[in-house]
């Protein structure tokens, strides 16, 4: 008989449980999470499997799991919990903590476990903005200047814009590598033929612009109008909206910015996709979740950890500071105010982006489609090697 050698991890345990309010070491391992979960299956019956790895504090086991991010916290788990042991926020905690295995700089676990890390990274992105915009512009628009030539876009591009496009995509594409590595690569039980990356590719793509897990959380039996009506997909939708809206908006001032601040061109388009929908969707969006945090009526809106108020919030600011911005510019506010308020809300988006995107919350948008395409890919490799 061979014995298998399990190896704890204590600090492990530990940061699970700073990070997230779980009572996993009260599972007595009954199975009704899994059971009552929509999402889980029988070859991946989450979060009975994450309980035990947690309480056991199974590092290598935990960082290769792809579930937690399968995972859509409908609540339906810690609502049916006997032992009241929060498996639908262990699942969360657990998200956090692969944010923090993936990134290799080391920031996202720093961030995690201290808000004032979180608040003083803000601080110094914010106060860096302020900095670079000094040199560009001055702290001050000259006497007489048009506003654009006291607020240029295309230096904006040069230096605002571009340097963190690239930034973020230089981050979160070696984090998603990383993950890649921990999750496919070490899995030696599975070999990815190499024609699957591409048709699974859809995959991807599918969950990254529709979010429809969130929907797959109710699996009643009702049809989906009826399910729509009586607000079952509200959560969903909501979402979906914020995500659309952000999208929009990001590739609108990083590629498209002179247009995004002209009224010459496309006037009817730019006012109903932008000043209408993308700015509704954000402060909708971020004031709806808000709500949500503050009444804890739901179960996956019960606990908020303080990454979760940062991210509302900010993304909040960045939307009503934003349309702000527009509106000055429309109704042509004086040169001076506009340079001030497009300052302020520069030190509010870039630290938005900086931060929550590739090391805290807003990095969920990323990971979760891709944990989809990972488990499409290794699980349609496991059939293709059984026929």
């Amino acid at each position: 008989m061979n014995n298998t050698v399990i190896k704890t991890d204590n600090e492990l345990v530990k940061y699970i449980k700073e990070v997230g309010e779980s009572n996993f070491k009260k599972c007595f391992q009954c199975g009704t999470c899994s059971a009552v979960c929509p999402l889980s299956t029988e070859d991946r019956p989450f979060p009975r499997k994450e309980m035990i790895m947690a309480g056991w504090g199974m590092k290598e086991q935990l960082t290769s799991d792809l579930d937690p991010w399968l995972c859509y916290y409908c609540g339906e788990c810690s609502k049916n919990c006997p032992r009241k042991a929060e498996p639908g926020e262990l699942m969360m905690s657990l998200r956090r903590f692969l944010i923090s295995a993936y990134d290799w700089t080391g920031i996202s676990k720093l961030l995690y476990k201290s808000k004032y890390a979180e608040y003083i990274a803000i601080l110094i992105v914010a106060l860096g903005v302020l900095l670079e915009w000094a040199v560009i512009f001055g702290l001050h628009p000259a006497a007489g200047a048009t506003l654009a030539q006291a607020v240029s876009p295309d230096k904006v591009d040069y230096f605002f814009d571009w340097p963190i496009s690239a930034f973020l995509a230089i981050m979160l594409t070696s984090f998603i590598y990383n993950m890649y590595r921990k999750t496919v690569l070490s899995d030696k039980s599975v070999k990815i033929p190499f024609t699957l990356y591409f048709t699974e590719a859809w995959s991807l793509i599918v969950n990254f612009f529709t979010q429809y897990r969130y929907a797959k959380c109710d699996d009643s039996e009702e049809s989906a109008l009826k399910k729509l009506a009586s607000g079952k997909y509200n959560f969903w939708l909501t979402h979906l909206f914020l995500m659309i809206s952000y999208v929009s908006l990001f590739v609108a001032i990083v590629f498209f910015l002179d247009w995004f601040q002209s009224e010459n061109s496309m006037p009817y388009l730019h006012i109903v996709l932008f000043d209408y929908f993308a700015s509704i969707g954000l402060i909708f969006g971020t004031i709806y979740f808000i709500i949500k945090r503050f009444s804890k009526k739901i179960e996956r809106s019960k606990f908020s950890h303080h990454t979760d108020w940062m991210f509302v919030t900010l993304l909040f600011l960045t939307a009503v500071t934003g349309v702000l911005l527009r509106a000055s510019i429309v109704y042509n506010y004086t040169v001076s105010a506009i340079f001030y308020i497009y300052l302020i809300h520069l030190m509010i988006l870039f630290p938005m982006l900086v931060i929550e995107v590739p090391f805290s919350k807003w990095s969920h948008l990323a990971y979760r489609p891709v944990a989809v395409y990972f488990a499409n890919l290794k699980e349609k490799a496991k059939n293709l090697s059984n026929n």
